[in-house]
């Protein structure tokens, strides 16, 4: 194409989560190249699409871990390696290829890039062109879910910490009072369970939902900025490709539905537990209530520990999912995921679809045959209309 600059296209490659397997380091030798090492068939498709540009291809091989902060901190080296890039050949058109969570990697480090060019310095910064493959828009927000969090916690505080605090202070207090010869363990242990179990719960509870907020807080608002993504300035240079029915996409989205789920269980199991603590049980020993046995209420109280426990774990799965330092998060926080991220004219979104059966993911969608020339067709249409530098 004669309209193409003769200036050169530098490709920069950022693999996804677990793009290079789980043990990166004990890879096989004689198994299929990856994406984006050389040799695997994307790379050669694009590489015949590109016959008339000359190009250079670097990649940013990264830990692949399902973390928000990891995935921030690769998006500051992208930012570093653009800039020095762009500085280095400043008449270069530059591109980004991501796949799947490297597409938020992309887009922050464009955060970081417009960041970088807000100093007075008076230069003209390193703007590339951003083709992102089946990636799942990430951003978190604070949300107010009312009194919701604070259940959550106590749930957590009667439901599970209690049960496991009072069996092991009464393991201790047993092994101290045999240890001792006592002549009344019983009753020792019935008081202390009276008093100083409730007084340690209370200071637990006290610390954990009180004096740990402004901590909770922090973390959210580092959770925050580390997912913000770019400008809508610098939209109408993104690509973006996505397929139906995208694998990735469908876990994020049981993820948030599982989170969705169990957090109101949770809430409800705490209702019902203090429903029959203070409701039924009282009622049951001055039988108002004959219909509830005392083995179907003892296992139902039973029951609401491994319930508990059920519940919590999957609900730190679900949310882990979009990151695993969400497991542990804030419940303040909510999770947005889009297959588009928040912007106005995005330069071109293209939805990829199989015509044929193959047995492939469809997250890969760089093995589609069309993938290579989507992004080539666009790199020639922003080319084009590149102004000369």
């Amino acid at each position: 194409m004669s309209d193409v600059p003769p200036h050169p296209l530098l490709i920069t490659l950022v693999h996804g989560t677990w793009g290079r397997g789980f043990f990166p380091r004990r890879q096989r030798q004689n198994r299929r190249p990856l994406w984006f090492e050389d040799g695997s068939p994307f790379l050669s498709r694009l590489a015949t699409e590109l016959v008339d540009i000359p190009y250079k291809i670097t990649r940013l091989l990264w830990s692949g871990a399902n973390s928000i902060f990891v995935r921030d901190k690769m998006a500051h080296v992208l930012a570093e390696h653009l800039a020095a890039e762009h500085a280095e050949h400043p008449q270069a058109a530059q591109l980004i290829i991501a796949h799947s969570h490297g597409g938020n990697i992309a887009l922050r480090a464009l955060h970081h890039l417009k960041q970088r060019d807000a100093s007075p310095s008076g230069k003209e910064g390193a703007n590339p062109l951003i083709v992102t493959l089946a990636t799942p828009f990430i951003e978190v927000h604070q949300a107010d879910f009312g009194r919701r969090p604070l259940y959550i916690r106590v749930a957590l505080m009667i439901l599970v910490i209690a049960p496991v605090l009072g069996a092991l202070l009464a393991l201790a207090w047993i092994v101290l009072l045999k240890l001792l010869q006592a002549d009344y363990p019983q009753v020792a242990l019935f008081v202390i369970s009276m008093t100083v179990n409730p007084a340690i719960l209370l200071l637990m509870g006290w610390w954990w939902i009180v004096r740990r907020a402004p901590a909770r807080q922090n973390h959210l608002d580092a959770l925050k900025n580390a997912t913000r993504l770019g400008e809508i300035a610098l939209a109408q240079r993104l690509l973006l490709i996505r397929a139906i029915d995208d694998e990735a996409s469908l876990t994020l989205a049981l993820g948030a539905i599982v989170n969705y789920v169990t957090a109101r269980s949770i809430t409800y199991v705490l209702l019902l537990y203090l429903l029959l603590m203070t409701i039924i049980l009282p009622s049951q020993q001055t039988h108002v209530i004959s219909w509830l046995s005392d083995e179907a209420f003892g296992l139902v109280l039973l029951a609401m520990f491994p319930v508990t426990i059920v519940l919590f774990s999957m609900l730190m799965l679900a949310r882990s999912v979009h990151g695993r330092e969400l497991a542990l998060s804030p419940m303040e926080c909510q999770i947005n995921t889009q297959s588009t991220p928040d912007a106005i004219g995005l330069s071109k979104i293209v939805t990829l679809v199989r015509h044929t059966h193959i047995r492939s993911l469809r997250h890969g969608i760089y093995d589609h045959e069309d993938c290579a020339t989507t992004i080539s067709d666009w790199v020639h249409s922003q080319l084009c209309t590149m102004p000369a530098r």
